[in-house]
Order: C-alpha cells, then structure tokens, then sequence
C-alpha cells in the first residue's frame, strides 16, 4: 500500500457506500457527525463519576521506557481530570490515561447511550453483538499515544464522544522509515521529528486528523496513528476483521508479530472464515479487550 492521498472528510455517507469506496479498498476516512448517539450530550468525565464511582479501572501511563500500568476508581480519576483542567501538569511528563476498556462488559446500561449506533459499518460478524468489542478511552488534555499501528492488523472505528483528539496518521507502507521498536512500535514523533536521529522519517507523508464530538474515524489495518488529547477527552473504538484482513494476519509471525497476537487472530478467523459461532469464539477472544503489547 502507498502512502495515502489524503484522508477525505464525508457527511451523511451510507455504510453502503463506506463499504464499497473505503473499507474495501482500505482508505482512511473521517465521518463527520456519523454517530448520533445520545452519548455526545451524556458522557463527560463526571457522568462517570456520577453513574459508578467506586469502579476501578486500570490507567496508562505512556513514557519512554515504555507502559507503565496502575489502577484508579472512575471517582479518584475524574477528580484527576478535573485538577489537570485546573492545573495542568508540565508539558512532556507523563500522564495518566484511562485506556483500552471494554466498557460495556463493566456497565452494561451504558450501551443505551449509544444507540443509535452504526452497526452497518462493521463488517457483518461483528454487527450483532458490536458493543462487545468497544475499547473505551478517558484522558486528560495533552494525553498522549505515541507512534504505532493496531497490534493484530485490524480494521478500526474509532468514536469521538467529548473533547477533541487530532491523529497524525502514515500509511503501512511509511513504517519503514518511521524508527520501528519491536512489533507495534515506533521512534518517530510527528510533533518533534529528529531527522538527524531518523533522517528516513522525511520519507513518511503524515495526515493531521482532528475528530471531535460525533466523528468517526476508519483507519484500515496497518495504518500508523499518533493521538494527541486536545482537551479532556472520551472516546472508543472497535477493532474488527473483514475475511481478507483476517486471513492476510496470519502471515504476521512472518514480520514479527507476538504469539498473543496471533492467537487472537486464530480465533477471530475461526469465526469469520470457518464460520464458528460467535460466542464460542469471544470466549476466548475476550482477553485481547484488556491486551497490552
């Protein structure tokens, strides 16, 4: 795949037409206003506070010497929120980042404040039981998600809700100047090239992307994406395999990719290709929601 023309921005398309013009062909795209859930005028960091205050939840915190993981309470974490509104801490320091959570297998009431919901857009096996998959992202302003591409070479809707994230995203092909660090991974930082650390990294054409409140964003399997939190933001995202994505992420021992990895990819194509039934497969499939690599 070469390097993306662009990233379109579309009003009002059917999932007709982003089946046929983008996820077929594995463009980017931004939707915007697609989703017109009830969870653009609900959510916000207190709402969360408010609905389950006790609820622990585990926090990231992204710095060079890799993931650091702890835990908070959604009440403990939105009181953070806000005192980094207040206060924000120094620019460059680590912050910490309520990341990767299967949401509605925590709160499942919250599945009505999404609805209506763009099922359309996924492909057909994850249309029935979509919420299963959503990955759910809370963080404060300047949050960040350094350089990488999604871990099993998947599909990716991602959901704006509050605040505004801006993506910065390269092609498959540009990995091979981005400063790669082990599977998923990358030296380069869009905000602050080092090109005499990285002089290939010119070579790479980024794509600035701000998503905002209702917007979807499609990144196709592969795809680069640095996330920088605009303000104090909440969003989600649902990976997901197509037949020909599924099959073609089986060859990814061959480039490196983690026997987890792969494992999650076994079973995902057990189900789209050999057509095992979906909640056999989820399952087992359920661990990679929580999956760090």
């Amino acid at each position: 795949m070469k390097a993306f023309e662009s990233v379109p921005k579309e009003t009002g398309i059917t999932a007709e037409r982003f089946h046929a013009e983008y996820l077929r062909a594995e463009r980017p795209v931004l939707m915007a206003g697609a989703s017109a859930a009830r969870a653009c005028e609900l959510w916000s960091p207190e709402y969360f506070r408010r609905i389950a205050p006790d609820l622990e939840v585990p926090i990231k915190e992204y710095g060079r010497a890799g993931i650091r993981q702890s835990k908070m309470t959604l009440k403990a974490y939105a009181d953070f929120l806000r005192e980094h509104e207040r206060a924000p801490r120094p620019a460059g320091e680590a912050l910490p980042y309520c990341h990767d959570i299967p949401i509605f297998a925590l709160l499942p009431q919250l599945v009505e404040d999404v609805r209506p919901f763009p099922a359309g857009l996924l492909s057909s096996y994850y249309q029935r039981t979509w919420w299963r998959y959503v990955q759910f992202f809370m963080g404060p302003a300047q949050s960040l998600t350094p350089l990488h591409f999604d871990t099993l070479l998947t599909h990716n809707l991602f959901f704006q809700v509050y605040g505004k994230k801006r993506f910065t995203i390269y092609a498959p092909d540009d990995a091979t100047y981005c400063g790669r660090r082990g599977w998923r991974w990358f030296e380069h930082d869009p905000e602050q090239p080092d090109y005499r650390r990285l002089p290939y990294s010119r070579h790479a054409t980024p794509h600035e992307v701000v998503v905002g409140p209702g917007d979807i964003l499609y990144l196709p399997p592969g795809t680069l994406h640095h996330v920088r939190g605009l303000g104090t933001s909440i969003s989600f995202n649902i990976d997901f395999h197509t037949r020909r994505s599924a099959l073609r992420s089986l060859l990814g021992p061959l480039r490196g990719m983690p026997r987890e990895s792969f494992y999650y990819n076994a079973l995902a194509t057990l189900g789209i290709v050999a057509r095992v039934p979906e909640e056999w497969v989820f399952r087992y499939y359920k661990p990679y929601l929580r999956y760090v690599v």
